[in-house]
């Protein structure tokens, strides 16, 4: 479990400080550099006393009991229940985005439901599901609240499934992935004039994930 600062906020590792005295996130290829209390793109990670945090842990904006295949996944677990939760906030700027009001909110408000790992993973038992899918907004975000439900999951036997536009940096990816079992990586497009146009990202890192997702497999 990661270490609580708030009881929704804790603290993360992938980060650097600037000579600038910025510190700059190292989750994403996105690398903001955020004075003290600034939010990156995301919302959710931000720069409080001089280290990275993740603001959203334990803060769920909805849950759903879902068919594995509206994930969409085809041959995992078919015709099985899925329970789906998101937080806030997103690291890309899709201008098509259907969940824009939960990806890109900036109230706090929109995290209303509180929901630890461990309760998580007890509910999606308790309702018969065989996984637990990351979902509605990009769960690389809230890595550290998704690693730890994933990791409570596992130990009663629930599966973890990402779905996830796979805009990530490759070390935070190893840690996230080794506790997922299934993932939908979302390619937008193939062009990096679409990406940066039109989602405010690059190409190269989802290819980069989408390869390395393909090769634990």
């Amino acid at each position: 479990m990661h270490q609580r600062i708030t009881s929704d906020t804790v603290a993360t590792r992938y980060w650097h400080a600037l000579d600038d005295g910025r510190i700059q996130c190292d989750l994403c290829p996105r690398f903001c550099k955020l004075h003290d209390q600034q939010r990156g793109l995301c919302f959710v990670r931000q720069n409080l006393d001089n280290q990275i945090v993740m603001t959203s842990y334990g803060r769920s904006s909805g849950f759903a009991v879902d068919p594995i295949e509206k994930k969409p996944l085809n041959h995992f677990y078919p015709g099985s229940a899925v329970f789906s939760f998101g937080t806030a906030g997103c690291n890309l700027a899709c201008k098509f985005c259907q969940n824009w009001d939960i990806s890109k909110s900036r109230e706090m408000d929109t995290l209303m439901s509180r929901a630890e790992p461990e309760a998580i993973a007890k509910t999606a038992q308790e309702l018969g599901c065989k996984s637990v899918a990351y979902t509605y907004n990009d769960p690389v975000i809230f890595h550290e609240y998704a690693v730890d439900t994933a990791e409570a999951c596992r130990a009663l036997g629930i599966k973890s499934v990402a779905v996830s536009a796979g805009y990530v940096c490759p070390e935070p990816r190893a840690e996230f992935y080794r506790m997922m079992d299934a993932a939908n990586i979302d390619l937008k497009a193939f062009t990096e004039r679409f990406y940066h146009k039109i989602t405010g990202g690059h190409l190269a890192p989802v290819l980069d994930t989408l390869q390395y997702t393909v090769g634990k497999s």
